[in-house]
């Protein structure tokens, strides 16, 4: 069990890199137009304070020539690591690895569990467990995108590809019980069952808990 202290105004996001060569990592604060990057070498780890109630994405790429590094969107597709933390004692922080937007790296969320394993852990394997996708879903063709050797750098949604309400949950799909698993979102299901995979993929994607730090492994051996 690892037990760290963190400062009681902050939370800790440790971020590790086990990809085998060096990452851009961004990180960026919702509602912000563009997030922070910084570099971590292969088997380096960096510590992120944020705010208690910090709301959140974290992401990382290989270069940045093909797509930016200090945006993680539709239109920049990367793996996600995604933090709603809470300030109030009497509620507790979600965390999810969401490939909605696309995927490039696999990822794990862990929390840091402090006073070890509770009750409500022992009967929910959704709270203060890892949220992780460890080998990536096969990427369609019609996809990819690729620099210009031909090298795969992350893999589109079907919503930023094609545009379809289907697909992006929206006009007369914009509701959970319209907007459903679709083909592609399977191919993410089957190979990785804890990520978000489409809009409305909450009740198989979403983790909780309450600590003080969590940790983001990109590539997880």
């Amino acid at each position: 069990m690892v037990v760290l202290t963190a400062p009681t105004d902050k939370k800790q996001m440790i971020i590790s890199n086990q990809c085998g060569k060096t990452l851009q990592v961004g990180y960026q604060t919702n509602d912000d137009p563009r997030g922070l990057t910084f570099e971590l070498n292969h088997n380096g780890s960096y510590t992120l304070p944020v705010s208690l109630s910090w709301a959140g994405r974290i992401w990382a790429r290989e270069s940045c020539d093909v797509l930016a590094c200090d945006i993680a969107s539709a239109e920049n597709p990367a793996s996600l690591a995604e933090f709603k933390l809470n300030n109030n004692n009497d509620d507790i922080d979600y965390y999810d690895v969401s490939f909605v937007d696309g995927f490039n790296l696999p990822v794990r969320i862990e929390p840091v569990i402090i006073h070890g394993i509770d009750q409500i852990v022992q009967l929910d394997t959704k709270h203060c467990r890892r949220s992780e996708c460890t080998s990536l879903p096969t990427c369609h063709v019609d996809l990819q995108e690729v620099d210009d050797l031909g090298n795969f750098v992350a893999c589109n949604s079907a919503c930023s590809r094609y545009g379809d309400d289907e697909y992006c949950c929206t006009g007369e799909f914009n509701s959970a019980e319209k907007c459903t698993l679709n083909h592609y979102a399977k191919t993410i299901k089957d190979i990785c069952p804890d990520s978000y995979s489409y809009a409305f993929d909450d009740a198989t994607s979403v983790y909780g808990c309450k600590a003080n730090s969590y940790k983001i492994v990109f590539c997880p051996q």
